[in-house]
């Protein structure tokens, strides 16, 4: 008889977004019975199983996989915008997201090299000399970063998408089994906005890495702040954006968004933060850019010109491996049983679409005869 794990049923109902009566209705049974089903008094039957897996949109195999130890192992999850997950529903969907892609990685670090670094261990200072000593660890000088996924994957960081449907969602970062991962929404496809998250996050993994959970809880309010001045200073060093804000009107921060990559509401707060501009300038361009709707998710002008960020590590690697003919990408699936939202944020491809070459020769168009 196949038998599911408690856990792993937990974490797939989690990942879905559903409490216990929410799949007791899907599933037209009990709360009870998926009480029992969890903390593993009784097993579901095969047909359970069926219905599970049909309702979470996941593979079966993976409710009769265990999950790895070393996920188990995992830190505090911080969020950007703290407070629009605190009904915790959105944080046991993120908690299970990070262990599954976790899961991936493991088993693809058993077949290929990934970049892997601590996080720097900067000294406990105010976010501004944080993010310039993160800059100098890293040697990246004061100008500004085109290349921000690139950054972070070369040292250490495992970039995933997430999606949850949710707008309020934007960004959530981790360490779990000794690896550092930040995931990005794709919810709002705002390029500026999702370089600034990512740098959010990067604060909180320098700045709080060793917090624990109920610190986190307890401080929200207040390493929010840190955070953001974090990415505000990381993305815009003092002495060369400062240099830059010649023309502190609304236009001439519009002509520097390409350049440094982030909103122009960011630049403004910036400006305001580092005294380049009066409190009273500040508003009236906070003012002017809630009238023309730009504080909205790609709400601004030039958001196609800000570099986007790439992820190409899990990718490439499923490019290494299939050119060194070590596995077929159509058989991943069944060695990974991931559910395909995971493997598509891992990987950015879509596993289950891929079609086996050597189906190009088995059907063939009969060349046409004729009969006399």
């Amino acid at each position: 008889m196949n038998t599911a794990f408690p856990n792993r049923i937990t974490q797939c109902r989690q990942l879905a977004g559903l409490s216990k009566t929410d799949l007791a209705n899907k599933l037209n049974l009990s709360v009870a019975a998926i009480s029992q089903w969890e903390n593993g008094t009784k097993n579901p039957t095969t047909d359970n199983l069926v219905l599970i897996s049909r309702e979470l949109n996941i593979p079966m195999q993976l409710l009769l996989t265990p999950i790895p130890h070393e996920v188990s192992c995992r830190g505090p999850i911080t969020f950007r915008a703290r407070a629009s997950v605190k009904t915790g529903i959105l944080r046991r969907q993120a908690q299970s997201l990070a262990e599954l892609a976790a899961e991936a990685f493991i088993w693809l670090e058993k077949r290929v090299s990934i970049p892997s670094a601590p996080m720097p261990e900067i000294a406990p200072s105010e976010p501004e000399e944080s993010a310039d000593e993160c800059r100098r660890v890293w040697g990246l000088g004061n100008r500004p970063i085109s290349k921000l996924g690139e950054l972070f994957e070369s040292k250490g960081i495992r970039l995933c998408s997430a999606s949850f449907g949710d707008t309020r969602f934007d960004a959530f970062s981790c360490i779990l089994s000794g690896r550092t991962f930040v995931f990005l929404g794709t919810v709002k496809q705002d390029r500026a906005r999702s370089r600034f998250d990512a740098a959010h996050e990067l604060g909180h993994l320098v700045m709080h890495q060793h917090y624990s959970e109920e610190e986190f809880e307890k401080n929200a309010a207040e390493l929010e702040k840190q955070a953001n001045a974090f990415a505000a200073s990381f993305l815009m060093p003092a002495e060369t954006f400062s240099l830059d804000v010649v023309d502190a009107s609304i236009e001439g921060f519009k002509r520097l968004k390409p350049k440094w990559g982030v909103s122009i509401q960011a630049m403004v707060m910036r400006a305001k933060d580092l005294e380049l501009i009066s409190e009273e300038t500040y508003e009236r361009h906070v003012r002017n850019m809630s009238t023309q709707g730009w504080r909205r998710a790609r709400g601004e002008p030039l958001d196609n010109f800000v570099p986007e960020i790439n992820r190409s590590v899990g990718k490439k690697s499923m490019e290494l491996l299939t050119s060194g003919n070590s596995i077929n990408l159509w058989d991943i699936p069944n060695e990974l049983p991931l559910p395909d939202s995971i493997l598509e944020s891992v990987f950015e491809i879509n596993l289950r679409a891929m079609v086996p070459k050597e189906l190009d020769n088995i059907i063939v168009l009969h060349r046409a005869t004729h009969l006399d």
